[in-house]
């Protein structure tokens, strides 16, 4: 009874195991336990809090900080260095075709028996008409090892070697790519946080002079001087202004969203950018399209790919000849039956693919077309260069213009309020002619602020096309 209590026992595991294996789901050995384990340690170097809660303390950056930062801590800037460590095993694995292969085999076997052939000898040798000689022992053991070495006489491995090497330059040149557009989102995230603070400045000066207004036309409703009509709008307007700052807190919390996910830190984090009021210089559109045809990193992937195309069809072609290989061989086994029981070998051959299948005329046909395909790439890729390039600087300039008329525009837009308040606090502006001088006002605080900082993420989108490092840009002086 114990004994089929144990063998029940041992089936129901079986069974069991059995069922969970054939569920097409399955649950591959992880619990709900362990999968929740496994997802807060990733949680954690992630920055996330999965509970929800806001844990570390406001921290003030500067734009080369918020750049090196974002250097190592990027998600995006990791993926890609793990991209070219890939690359690189990858020209390993090529390279590794042009050196010696070496296999080392070994078993040993037992059998029931050894085995036997009869022979009949003559009468006198050995044990008689009916003598049986052991051909096999009943165990022995044998070991084998083989060094065989390519001879690329036809360069096709060479060749293939070439495009594995081609494609690690295209690939690091992809990282830098992706190193500059991160920094680029950096930068972008970094102004438009700071602007957008800028502006929920501008909308609360706006709402606290509407505030200061109001209480004026309500005193002045109540003696008679001023019309319903006019205390109307002035309420609108604070209640509009009020709105209007929901939506400033709205676009300053996006932004600093960003900007955390970018430089790798916590995503709820009570990051702080520090203002910037330095000018800017924007190089001439001539220097910049020199400086990106010569630096740019996507132009460079592409040369980089052009290459790796037609080195892969170099290699497909040579494939025609023959591929010859070379080595040698040592055998070894314990049986006594055949001597010598250890001996070495030496080989030459090849293997001669004639393509009568006609596979490998496709895949130079495809490789070709591929060629093809990328230089029109590149010529693409030169003129969208020469495009951006062009409309980009011209965009830094247009900033840089605008900053210089909203800074005169400002002085003259506070001029304008302080007189209609005089005027109003007179008797002889209304309620309206104070409002749109201070719309004015908030629109011109507004215009500087924007191309300021716009001015700021246009020179940086130039450098990122002309391949120029943004954390450097940012040390020295301009972003």
């Amino acid at each position: 009874m114990r004994r089929n209590r144990w063998v029940s026992a041992a089936t129901l595991l079986l069974v069991c195991g059995c069922t969970t294996a054939w569920r097409p789901e399955g649950d591959s050995g992880w619990s709900p336990a362990r999968r929740a384990e496994e997802l807060g340690v990733l949680a954690q170097r992630a920055g996330v809090d999965l509970e929800g809660e806001e844990t570390s303390p406001p921290r003030t950056l500067d734009l080369p900080t918020a750049l090196a930062l974002a250097a190592d801590g990027n998600r995006r800037i990791a993926m890609s260095r793990r991209d070219l460590a890939a690359a690189a095993e990858e020209v390993s694995l090529v390279r590794g075709q042009l050196l010696p292969t070496t296999i080392g085999t070994g078993r040993y076997t037992w059998y029931t028996d050894a085995l036997r052939n009869r022979v009949a000898l003559p009468t006198g040798i050995g044990a008689g008409p009916n003598s049986a000689i052991v051909i096999r022992d009943k165990d022995f053991g044998t070991v084998n090892g083989t060094i065989a070495l390519p001879i690329d006489l036809s360069g096709e491995l060479r060749h293939a070697l070439d495009a594995a090497q081609a494609g690690y330059r295209g690939e690091r040149a992809r990282v830098w790519a992706t190193t500059l557009d991160q920094q680029l989102a950096v930068t972008r995230a970094y102004f438009d946080l700071l602007e957008a603070q800028r502006l929920r400045e501008v909308t609360e000066q706006n709402v606290a002079l509407y505030r200061e207004q109001l209480a004026n036309a309500e005193s002045r409703y109540q003696n008679g001087q001023l019309t319903k009509n006019q205390l109307l709008v002035v309420q609108v307007a604070l209640q509009s202004g009020e709105e209007e700052r929901q939506q400033r807190a709205l676009a300053i919390a996006r932004a600093r969203y960003a900007l955390n996910d970018a430089v790798g830190l916590e995503v709820n984090a009570p990051t702080e950018p520090a203002d910037v009021t330095r000018p800017l210089s924007v190089p001439a559109t001539e220097d910049a399209l020199r400086v990106a045809y010569a630096e740019n990193p996507l132009l460079h992937a592409l040369v980089e790919e052009q290459q790796r195309l037609e080195e892969t069809t170099r290699s497909i072609e040579r494939g025609w000849l023959p591929r010859v290989t070379a080595g040698g061989a040592i055998d070894y086994s314990s049986s006594q039956l055949l001597e010598p029981s250890e001996f070495g070998s030496g080989f030459v051959g090849f293997t001669w693919n004639l393509d009568t299948d006609g596979r490998r005329a496709a895949q130079v046909a495809q490789a070709r077309i591929a060629a093809e395909r990328n230089r029109l790439d590149i010529e693409r890729q030169l003129r969208d260069l020469e495009a951006l390039v062009r409309t980009t600087q011209q965009a830094a300039a247009e900033r840089l213009a605008a900053l210089a008329i909203a800074e005169q525009a400002v002085g003259q837009a506070e001029e304008n309020l302080r007189i209609r308040r005089q005027q109003f606090d007179a008797g002889r502006a209304s309620s309206e002619d104070v409002l749109d001088a201070q719309a004015l006002v908030s629109n011109q605080r507004a215009l500087r602020a924007s191309a300021l900082y716009q001015a700021h993420v246009r020179l940086a989108e130039l450098h990122s096309l002309m391949g120029r490092d943004l954390a450097g840009s940012s040390r020295e002086g301009t972003p």
